[in-house]
């Protein structure tokens, strides 16, 4: 597709490079594509909180040709003062770098002329706040980027009060109802958001996954001698509703039975919560079979998911409307995943029928022991197929994603 002239934007998003968000990682790899159509996005993101994992490696790929604005922020040091006014009225989601971005984003806009429209990505929907504030003043076209649900997200509504909630719902329908254009990360959130919002239906909406990028021209996934050692790995944070312990217990449950007496089997993990593990770990005696190796970069990440046999995606135990990001890091190395989640979720639904995984049931003990013995008995035996079609994850590039969000803009900008 041919963009006839230069175009350039606001990008507000909450984290970019060199911090380590999902969110700055899709507006990095969005920025690397756009800038050699025409399209420049102007970014305004937040400074790095202080304690923020950041890398320098991603700063690097940042293009010479894209403009980052960086806003002071306001944040409590005092973790439980700060815990206890959430309670009340959620500073950390209301107050943060809004006050602070907001006039960074008037002296942007009114310096780059030519702006055609905002884009403004989330969560953190302190990012949509802030676009529509600058949407009100300037009167520019406003995009709303949504990776995650807001006031409906069953994670967020936990434990908080009822005027919060109110709060919430009164100002996401603000900021919905002034898009010109919205994007959703998956056509299940796309649904979940004309379900709660019926209005949106007038609003021009599109479904924009995320992408990946090939780690590897060729997947060394060659059948393994029965003798080598069996290995999965899961990397990354266990947030939210994500829960690894009924694997632990699985394997925990096959060893007591003795089925490890004749399998090599290890299980590694890698995070920062290796202190948190290692007593569940020996409780159910299976520290022989477990391993856990604590925090490591994001380059060891990928090496350790080459080694393994399978890398394993930990999910929660509900149906959530959108893919982790993690699932397009695993897939990007062209192996297949385990996935611990709910058998009816829309994770496990995706990887069933694009075959880029297999499910063990997080809500169900006996079938989840059965599918994962079948599962290491097919390894074993050589019949278990690891790789996914190369043809398949090109489909899921960013390269690809980034002309879907291109077609957007020429549409109605």
């Amino acid at each position: 597709m041919e963009i006839k002239e230069s175009k350039k934007f606001l990008y507000v998003v909450g984290a970019f490079p060199p911090s380590i968000g999902m969110g700055g990682i899709r507006a990095l790899e969005f920025s690397k594509r756009l800038v050699k159509k025409g399209i420049f996005p102007i970014f305004l993101t937040r400074k790095s909180h202080k304690k923020e994992l950041i890398s320098k490696k991603f700063f690097s790929k940042i293009p010479s040709s894209v403009i980052v604005y960086r806003s002071n922020y306001f944040r409590l040091a005092n973790r439980y003062i700060r815990e206890f006014l959430n309670l009340f009225f959620r500073i950390d989601f209301y107050l943060d770098w809004i006050p602070f971005a907001y006039l960074k984003g008037k002296k942007i806009l009114k310096k780059h002329k030519g702006i055609r429209f905002i884009y403004t990505t989330g969560l953190p929907i302190s990012s949509f706040i802030i676009g529509y504030l600058l949407k009100l003043k300037f009167k520019i076209p406003l995009v709303v980027e949504y990776r995650d649900p807001w006031s409906f997200n069953p994670f967020l509504m936990k434990n908080q009060l009822l005027l919060n909630q109110k709060i919430d719902l009164i100002l996401e329908k603000r900021w919905l109802s002034s898009a010109d254009v919205i994007i959703t990360v998956s056509p299940k959130l796309t649904q979940f958001l004309k379900k709660n919002f019926l209005f949106i239906g007038n609003i021009p909406i599109y479904s924009i996954p995320n992408g990946l990028n090939l780690n590897a021209e060729k997947l060394d996934a060659k059948k393994k001698d029965k003798k080598n050692e069996i290995v999965f790995t899961f990397t990354g944070k266990l947030y939210g509703g994500r829960n690894i312990t009924p694997l632990f217990k699985i394997i925990s449950e096959l060893k007591k039975e003795g089925y490890f007496d004749d399998l090599r089997f290890k299980l590694k993990i890698f995070g920062a919560y290796k202190k948190i593990m290692e007593k569940q770990v020996k409780q159910l005696n299976i520290s022989d079979i477990v391993l856990l190796g604590g925090f490591i970069t994001r380059s060891d990440v990928f090496n350790e998911l080459y080694k393994c046999d399978l890398p394993i995606h930990i999910g929660e135990n509900l149906n959530y409307p959108t893919l982790a990001f993690k699932v397009f890091d695993y897939l990007s190395i062209g192996k297949k995943m385990l996935y611990l989640g709910r058998e009816d979720s829309y994770t496990a639904k995706y990887l069933k029928e694009n075959n880029f995984g297999i499910t063990i049931p997080i809500n169900n003990f006996k079938e989840g022991k059965k599918k994962f013995k079948n599962l290491l008995n097919d390894i074993k035996n050589q019949v278990f197929e690891y790789s996914v079609k190369r043809e398949e994850i090109l489909k899921l590039s960013w390269d690809n994603r980034a002309r879907d969000l291109m077609e957007v803009i020429s549409t109605h900008f």
